[in-house]
């Protein structure tokens, strides 16, 4: 879990501000797999953040290709589901539900199995606690 806190410090550097919260599940930004999304809050003390809490939940499904994760058939990464190298769930104070539909819903790559999740409010309100 600390590579993925310490790929979105490195990534979003000064970006990062105060009450904002991050989440992510792409390999390339720490993430296990797929359905394992990561959800990190910077702590701040005078202006600077001095520690991050991370919590990493199970999805029972975020798109692709079949319900679940990690179908032993896939040969792309967006036929797992979503990737969210970064995605910021709280920004300016306010919880990005629109954003986190897109991400969720949009269909992406070249096969037309790949659909978004099965379960989007499930997938909200998991995040939103």
């Amino acid at each position: 879990m600390q590579e993925a806190v310490s790929y979105q410090v490195k990534l979003l550097g000064d970006k990062w501000k105060e009450g904002e919260v991050v989440m992510a599940n792409h390999p390339k930004a720490g993430g296990t797999h797929l359905p394992d999304i990561t959800v990190i809050t910077p702590v701040y003390a005078e202006g600077k953040p001095v520690f991050y809490v991370a919590s990493r939940g199970h999805h029972a499904d975020i798109g692709g290709i079949q319900p679940g994760s990690m179908p032993s058939f896939s040969k792309f990464l967006e036929e797992e589901g979503a990737a969210i190298e970064s995605f910021k769930l709280v920004k300016d104070g306010k919880y990005q539900e629109e954003g986190l539909t897109k991400i969720f819903t949009k269909q992406k790559g070249s096969n037309p199995k790949i659909t978004g999740t099965r379960n989007l409010s499930d997938n909200i309100s998991d995040l939103k606690a």
